[in-house]
């Protein structure tokens, strides 16, 4: 999930930055990942997206994969390491050990929940059809 809400704010950032609404960064970074792409991809895999895509989208993809790759190979090697010489457990073990574990998770937590990103996120998930009223006459 680190890594996930890592690429998200990188990129939300980015757009924002560049003029972007918050509506607009947060559909170009989430909603895209989220209901466009990984279901497909879940569905079909990544042969077939390549397949089915425009040829921009492949030379996208193919120009830039492998710079995300080495971007985030290092910090998954310092992850790998973390965890495997147990670190990781040690730190959740004392952290959630502190008896006011809970108050500072929450302030983490709502951190991220009213961050601008995820505030445009509850906005627009709202616009989902399927999250939609339908009224009945």
């Amino acid at each position: 999930m680190g890594a996930i809400q890592g690429i998200f704010a990188a990129q939300y950032e980015v757009l924002r930055q560049r003029g972007h609404s918050p509506s607009e960064a947060f559909n170009e970074t989430v909603e895209e990942l989220t209901q466009s792409l990984m279901p497909l991809v879940a569905e079909n895999g990544m042969d077939w997206m390549y397949a089915n895509c425009s040829t921009t989208a492949q030379r996208g993809a193919l120009d830039w994969w492998k710079k995300f790759r080495d971007a985030t190979l290092p910090v998954f090697n310092e992850l790998y390491t973390s965890v495997a010489e147990g670190k990781e457990a040690a730190k959740s073990i004392s952290s959630n050990g502190q008896p006011d574990y809970r108050e500072k998770l929450e302030v983490e937590l709502k951190e991220l929940r009213e961050s601008e990103m995820w505030q445009a996120g509850k906005t627009v998930r709202s616009l989902r059809p399927e999250n939609q009223l339908v009224e009945v006459e």
